[in-house]
């Protein structure tokens, strides 16, 4: 099966999914396709059942970080950023990988194992923000979980020649 432009599947910059034009309702088959979402050589998006293979158009990024709150981790009680994605599944934050502040000031980060980006909603972002310091010694936005500070690497939006600056 290829999927053409008539039965296009398209996820808007909401992380709300469109087959034909028509919002998906049915949150289990939506969630069912994202088991199968992965990116191509391309760096676009298809699903991927068997030998089924469809296109799918992303308007920003398919992932939509819904909040982002503190929790502990059971294994070394230690605190992390607990991010609930659109998808239905909850991750913790890497702070491994950079931050990217995008177009309108949006963050991004990186889930499903640094595999696909994420865009936060507004909720999520302040929710974040709350754990954010400046320390202005050392110029460098800080993340701060029970006392604990951890570096953060924000990445500015891409250049015009494609990659990304560091800010």
């Amino acid at each position: 099966m290829v999927c053409h432009s008539l039965n296009e599947i398209f996820i808007d910059r909401e992380g709300v999914w469109y087959f034909s034009g028509a919002e998906m309702i049915r949150k289990d088959i939506v969630r069912y396709f994202y088991h199968y979402l992965k990116r191509d050589s391309d760096g676009g998006y298809v699903i991927e059942i068997g030998n089924d293979r469809c296109r799918v158009r992303v308007e920003d990024t398919p992932y939509i970080v819904r909040s982002a709150v503190v929790a502990l981790c059971s294994h070394s009680s230690r605190h992390y950023i607990d991010l609930s994605l659109n998808d239905g599944s909850n991750e913790g934050l890497s702070l491994d990988a950079p931050l990217r502040i995008g177009e309108d000031h949006v963050l991004y980060c990186m889930v499903k194992k640094g595999e696909h980006e994420a865009r936060f909603s507004r909720p999520a972002y302040y929710q974040f923000c709350k754990h954010i310091d400046y320390d202005s010694r050392r110029e460098e936005y800080r993340l701060v979980l029970n006392h604990v500070s951890y570096p953060l690497t924000l990445l500015k939006e891409y250049t015009r020649q494609g990659s990304l600056e560091e800010k």
